[in-house]
């Protein structure tokens, strides 16, 4: 075999029935010069067998086998260990790429020599229909080609690692994993990537299918089920992101985008926790972390630490800055809205002194 361009880890737990899909698109890729890494997490269906079954046949395709269930983060850094290619891409057992998705992303971030490159996603529902408007915001792109990465660039971009192609010397460099024993593992690793990175290549197709399930982490999410209350890890892997930045030297360079990240995934959290017990860790957990960092945090943008402050207390919280934005887009209409009052008030005025005359010419007749 070639030596491999890309390496393409894929993690798997009880997804049997999915992955052969996967696997064929993979292997059907037009960029032969792949190496498959696939992770079976401990799963209790055959999906070693399918690892097996497809490792036997082509001989791009490795595997690993989990002897106890670690999770998707774990699984992942195993794969990113046993990688041998110079750039590494993700793929998750139930989703799966278009044909031509590794040629595109290899060219796309050899010919530009970028740091990363960034495709579109495609979502498809087998579930959760409803998401689909804010799909189509998150998941397309803002950006074309070739950009020097900055705080927009990195905060208006999403934070999926299946549709993006790394250089594995950045990993290795900056020591770079997944969190693991922590949900939404994704957000950190391409943020805590992306603040290293110089540029980024966009490439506006849609080359990854992403399949939504209804027992998927995002769907456990939003259900009602309380045993499933991972909300919180998105405020932990903010601790774990801050960590990453000042351990880096790269926290004054994106302390501003650091603050507005963890706004967002404070808000996250806080949103879908399912238990005021559980609402109320996320806020002394982060009040407690704000206190620890109070010189970072006073050097973010006033907006969010306004509204850091107003979740964090979980008080209604008064924004002296939304206020005067409020009241610069309020005066005009104000303004108008008064003078039209005055102006019907001297009408009404003017109509009954006109009623008055009338009278008084019929009295005088």
């Amino acid at each position: 075999m070639n030596k491999p361009k890309i390496s393409i880890v894929v993690t798997s737990y009880n997804d049997a029935k999915l992955l052969p899909k996967c696997l064929d698109a993979l292997l059907s890729q037009t960029l032969q010069e792949i190496e498959i890494i696939g992770v079976n997490d401990a799963s209790s269906d055959n999906t070693l067998e399918v690892l097996q079954r497809y490792a036997a046949q082509d001989q791009r395709v490795k595997y690993i086998n989990n002897p106890k269930n670690i999770g998707l983060a774990a699984s992942r850094n195993r794969g990113i260990a046993k990688a041998t290619a110079p750039f590494l891409m993700f793929c998750d057992a139930d989703d799966y790429y278009e044909p031509t998705m590794c040629e595109d992303m290899y060219d796309a971030i050899t010919s530009s020599k970028a740091d990363l490159a960034i495709s579109e996603i495609r979502v498809i529902y087998h579930a959760h229909i409803e998401m689909r408007p804010s799909d189509n915001n998150y998941y397309s792109l803002k950006y074309h080609g070739l950009q020097q990465v900055d705080r927009n660039i990195i905060f208006n971009t999403d934070l999926s690692s299946t549709n993006k192609i790394f250089r594995k010397a950045v990993l290795d460099k900056y020591h770079l994993q997944f969190p693991e024993g922590k949900c939404y593992e994704d957000a950190y690793f391409c943020a805590a990537y992306f603040c290293t990175s110089q540029t980024a290549y966009f490439l506006n197709k849609q080359l990854y299918n992403y399949v939504r399930h209804s027992g998927s982490i995002m769907s456990q999410t939003w259900s009602k089920d309380v045993t499933n209350d991972h909300a919180i890890d998105h405020l932990h892997i903010a601790f774990m992101l801050y960590d990453f930045l000042e351990q880096h030297k790269l926290l004054e360079k994106y302390n501003e985008l650091y603050w507005q990240y963890f706004e967002t995934f404070e808000h996250f959290a806080l949103r879908n926790s399912k238990s005021q017990t559980r609402i109320r860790e996320v806020r002394a957990e982060a009040n407690n972390f704000i206190q620890e960092h109070l010189d970072s945090f006073n050097h973010a943008n006033i907006n969010n630490q306004e509204n850091i402050r107003r979740l964090s207390s979980g008080k209604f919280y008064f924004s002296t800055t939304g206020l005067k934005r409020f009241l610069i887009k309020l005066m005009p209409t104000y303004r108008l809205t008064t003078e039209n009052i005055q102006r019907l008030r001297n009408l009404e005025a003017k109509h009954q002194q006109l009623i008055e005359k009338i009278d008084q010419l019929r009295t005088k007749k």
